[in-house]
């Protein structure tokens, strides 16, 4: 009689996958998805440091000729020129070849050589195409330089309590029709449920014509806003934090460009203002003094 199959044990391995995310201003881990080297190859390649992304390539690049060098140097004499049994001369060959130089000085004399040659060129070819397309991509992908205020503040602006958010545009180039989004993130307690929530906080002017030098967003605080009659230990409480984007036109790379800043609860400073860094000469200059950008003072 046959025996009944025993069900597998599911694989534990795509559970031990662990990686750190930024979630709008807090840290997370992830924990149950597999992770294969080659996953989503192409995303790897353009979130990278520089540095990595330049590091990377190296190794492959070396990698690849070690490989090829190799293959010349178990051949019987594939290459002219190169002394018997030399792997450096062979891996400079491959070094040339793959690089589609070849100074003449070394070159394939046998079939062997021939064959190996061509397979190194296939390679290559396919191995400067990636890369260049993956230098193209991450020099072309449109980045934005907003600098934010690192805290925020909440004080009374035109008789009314009101959030506001200072940000500059540190190309000083012109952003056209750049429009903002303010949102408040915090905990809610659903049924016994506890999960966190996203409420967009109304702008009085979400939108600017032209975005150069700096703009503050203002979120009024009345009984329709998430942030009524809360206190600075309400916000800790709800682990409340604040994400801010700016998205616009640039002008200058005609691309349309994206910025966020996150805040913590612990970046709110209440009663407070921001120090005023516009100030007009006797000729009528306009100055603007990034030096005091950051700072705050309370209010009278």
């Amino acid at each position: 009689m046959a025996q009944p199959l025993k069900a597998r044990k599911p694989s534990t391995r795509r559970h031990e996958a662990r990686r750190r995310v930024r979630v709008g201003n807090r840290d997370a881990v992830t924990r149950g998805l597999e992770r294969r080297l080659f996953d989503d190859f192409s995303h790897r390649s353009m979130t990278t440091s520089w540095p990595r992304f330049i590091l990377g390539a190296a190794v492959v690049f070396l990698l690849l000729n070690a490989i090829f060098a190799f293959a010349y140097w178990v051949g019987d004499d594939p290459v002219a020129n190169v002394p018997n049994g030399s792997y450096v001369y062979d891996l400079y060959f491959s070094i040339e070849t793959i690089a589609t130089v070849g100074y003449g000085d070394l070159h394939p004399q046998t079939h062997y050589g021939h064959i190996v040659a061509s397979l190194e060129m296939f390679v290559g070819l396919f191995y400067a195409g990636v890369l260049t397309g993956l230098i193209f991509a991450r020099f072309a992908r449109p980045r934005a330089r907003v600098l934010f205020a690192e805290k925020m503040v909440i004080a009374d602006h035109q008789g009314h309590r009101t959030l506001m958010v200072r940000m500059a545009n540190e190309r000083q180039n012109t952003i056209s029709n750049a429009s903002a989004k303010l949102w408040i993130i915090r905990a809610v307690n659903d049924d016994g449920h506890p999960f966190r929530a996203f409420y967009e906080l109304p702008l009085l002017r979400k939108e600017s014509p032209v975005f150069t030098l700096s703009w503050t967003i203002f979120h009024r605080i009345d009984k329709e806003s998430p942030l009524f009659n809360l206190t600075s230990a309400d916000l800790a409480q709800l682990s409340a934090s604040f994400v801010v984007i700016i998205e616009g036109f640039d002008e200058s790379s005609a691309q349309v460009i994206r910025a966020r800043r996150g805040y913590d609860h612990a970046d709110l400073r209440f009663d407070e203002r921001y120090v005023d860094i516009l100030d007009s000469s006797e000729g009528g200059e306009l100055t603007v003094d990034y030096r005091k950008f950051h700072d705050t003072e309370p209010i009278p």
